[in-house]
């Protein structure tokens, strides 16, 4: 208060309670509120992976409750098939491949596993620093293939070949990598989901990503990708490899 009864602001007066400035939001007056806001968009994406893997889970057995029975039988209808119409050759090949290149086989198995997650995930880890437009739109076309692939392996469950042991060799668990398939990653993947292979139509479109993102030997790269995923499957007897599933979204991807 002065002299002329007055009450003026002292601007180092420590007790003064001043506005906050227009516009200034509670979270961004907290840092860590500041930052999740930030990564909310990372963490949603996260979700979304996360979920669609355990929505693939939990399809397991929701529509037959005996799934590895059904999914034998399945396969066995296939089997017939296949011989119904004079092209049941994986077995065949499987045997020449055991007895004179097995040495190669071994690689083949190796690098039908170790680049499989490996390299999806650090692509799509790539994609979605450098091109978010595109690794959304590789993301929507993946999930969009796991959706009506959960359907197949829901309706019409089939074993995977390496479970058929009275026409295959279990060539994982003879050369390696044994860990692969084994009784302890039951838990992690369906056995019953052979078909379509979503292990072949997603290193198809992963392929054509690096096609279309690169140049040079890392192009030449995304060609041969499917291509070494494509021989393990038959030197393994993998039946499913010949679901037209793959060329249909080769086709999709060239305006990718």
């Amino acid at each position: 208060m002065d002299d002329d009864g007055e009450r003026r602001h002292h601007p180092a007066d420590p007790l003064e309670i001043r506005p906050a400035p227009a516009g200034r939001s509670r979270a961004g007056s907290i840092p860590i509120l500041s930052a999740l806001g930030a990564w909310k968009g990372h963490f949603l994406e996260l979700a979304l992976i996360l979920g669609a893997y355990a929505v693939f889970l939990l399809t397991r057995g929701l529509v037959f409750s005996d799934l590895d029975a059904k999914g034998l039988e399945n396969a066995d209808r296939l089997i017939s098939l296949e011989k119904s119409l004079g092209i049941f050759w994986e077995p065949g090949w499987q045997s020449w491949t055991l007895d004179n290149a097995k040495g190669i086989a071994t690689f083949l198995n190796w690098v039908y596993i170790v680049t499989y997650w490996p390299v999806i995930m650090a692509m799509g880890l790539v994609l979605y620093v450098t091109d978010r437009p595109r690794y959304h739109y590789v993301r929507t076309v993946v999930l969009i293939t796991l959706l009506f692939a959960l359907l197949i392996f829901m309706l019409f469950p089939v074993a995977s070949p390496f479970n058929m042991t009275a026409y295959f060799v279990n060539t994982i668990q003879e050369l390696g990598p044994s860990m692969y398939g084994g009784p302890d990653m039951a838990t992690f993947y369906n056995s019953s989901a052979a078909m379509p292979s979503l292990h072949f139509s997603w290193t198809v479109i992963l392929g054509a990503v690096i096609v279309r993102s690169f140049g040079g030997w890392i192009r030449l790269l995304g060609m041969l990708y499917p291509v070494l995923t494509f021989l393990p499957s038959l030197s393994r007897g993998t039946i499913s490899s010949w679901t037209p599933w793959p060329a249909g979204l080769s086709r999709r991807w060239r305006s990718c």
